[in-house]
C-alpha cells in the first residue's frame, strides 16, 4: 500500500489500479487510505470490478473485466447510491470496444497488445488494434483507449501514435528497481516531455 501511495505521489498526476484480490473489507481499508493520495495529487485510485468498494471508498473509478458487472447495470447502481465514479470497460477488440461504447463507457483498457508474461499463451494484437477501435462505431466517437498488455516505455510512441490516449503497465512499473521513478519516466514519455516540464493528466495507469 505504501508502494502504491509512494508512486501516485512521485509521479503525479497518474492512475493506480487496485486489483488486489481480497476479503472485502480488506479491499475497501486499502482503498480508502489510497483514494485521498490520488485525490490530493490530481491523480486516480481506480479499483477493479467493485463498484460498491469504489463508491464507499471515495475512489475516482471503477474497472470492469469480463466478469464485473456490465456498464449499464454499474452505473444504474452509481446513480441509485448518488455517487460519481468513471466506469471503465476492459476490452480486447474493436467488436467488445463499440459494445462498451454503446453501453456508455467513460474509457476503455484494450489487450493484449503486446505478448507478456501474464498472459501467456496469447498473441498481442499490436497497436493496430488500437488504430482498429479509434477509428471508431458508426454511431458516435469513441472514449480514451488506454493500451495494455507488454507495453514498455520503448513502446509508448508506437502505442500513441496508433491512437491511445495512455497506457496501463503492471511489470514496466512493479518490477522495476525504482517504481516511483519507472511510472514517472512513463508518464513522462506519454507526455512527450522526458525533461519532465509539462504534463498532461493521468494518462498512466499502474
Amino acid at each position: 500500500m505504501d508502494g502504491a501511495a509512494g508512486v501516485l505521489e512521485r509521479a503525479a498526476p497518474i492512475a493506480v489500479h487496485l486489483r488486489a484480490r481480497l476479503p472485502t473489507r480488506s479491499l475497501f481499508e486499502i482503498a480508502a487510505r489510497l483514494a485521498p493520495v490520488a485525490r490530493a495529487t490530481a491523480g486516480w485510485l481506480v479499483v477493479n470490478g467493485r463498484p460498491d468498494v469504489a463508491l464507499a471508498a471515495g475512489a475516482q473509478a471503477v474497472q470492469l473485466g469480463r466478469t464485473a458487472l456490465g456498464v449499464e447495470e454499474t452505473r444504474r447502481m452509481v446513480e441509485a447510491c448518488g455517487g460519481r465514479l468513471a466506469i471503465g470497460a476492459s476490452v480486447h477488440d474493436a467488436e467488445g470496444a463499440f459494445r462498451a461504447v454503446r453501453d456508455g463507457a467513460d474509457y476503455l483498457v484494450l489487450g493484449t497488445i503486446y505478448a507478456t508474461p501474464s498472459h501467456p499463451g496469447i498473441e498481442g494484437s499490436g497497436p493496430a488494434a488500437v488504430a482498429a477501435v479509434r477509428r471508431g462505431p458508426r454511431s458516435g466517437p469513441v472514449p480514451p483507449v488506454l493500451a495494455i498488455g507488454g507495453v514498455r516505455a520503448d513502446r509508448v510512441d508506437e502505442v500513441v501514435s496508433a491512437g491511445a490516449y495512455g497506457i496501463v503497465v503492471g511489470r514496466a512499473v512493479w518490477s522495476a528497481p525504482d517504481p516511483g521513478q519507472a511510472a514517472l519516466d512513463l508518464r513522462r514519455r506519454l507526455d512527450g516531455d522526458p525533461d519532465g516540464d509539462t504534463h498532461t493528466g493521468e494518462r498512466t495507469g499502474a
